[in-house]
Parts: structure tokens; sequence; C-alpha cells
């Protein structure tokens, strides 16, 4: 219950850590992607990549590629989209 609520609240506190999720749905993107679609500078898309994954709601799926790394939604990420996704 306790991590549900720091969770909820990590997601609440910013709109665009919501979109990122919400752009790795239904597919894995790199981070120049997940950009586009959130309508984001990269720098700012990394930083929201590193908060998502600290909280083991994304996952790198290649972490050893320093250019074109791909992110996946975690089984956590999507439980806790799904339960902030109408806030937003």
């Amino acid at each position: 219950m306790k991590d549900d609520m720091r969770v909820i609240s990590l997601l609440l506190r910013s709109k665009k850590r919501v979109e990122v999720l919400k752009s790795l749905e239904f597919e894995d993107k790199i981070p120049s992607k997940i950009s586009k679609d959130i309508g984001d500078n990269s720098n700012h898309v990394s930083k929201y990549l590193k908060t998502l994954k600290d909280a083991e709601l994304v996952v790198c799926l290649n972490e050893e590629d320093k250019r074109y790394r791909f992110y996946s939604i975690t089984d956590k990420g999507t439980y806790y989209l799904n339960k902030v996704k109408d806030e937003y």
C-alpha cells in the first residue's frame, strides 16, 4: 500500500512521466521516438526514463548499447499507468 502511494505520487507529480509510459504502452522505443511522441526534448526524456527505471516502471532492453537503447514498460509500469491514466 505504501509503495502504491509512492509510485502513484511519483506519476501524478509529472504529466510527462505518464506520457512516457503511454508512449511505451504498445511498443518498445528509443528515447528520440519517445521525445517525438510526447513533444519534449531528448534530455528531458532521458531524465524521465531514469526516474521511471529507478521505480521499476520501465526497463532498458539493451543497456550495453550506448546509442540506440530500447525501453519497454514493465508489468508494474502498466499496472500503475492504468491506475493514473484517467487523471490526465
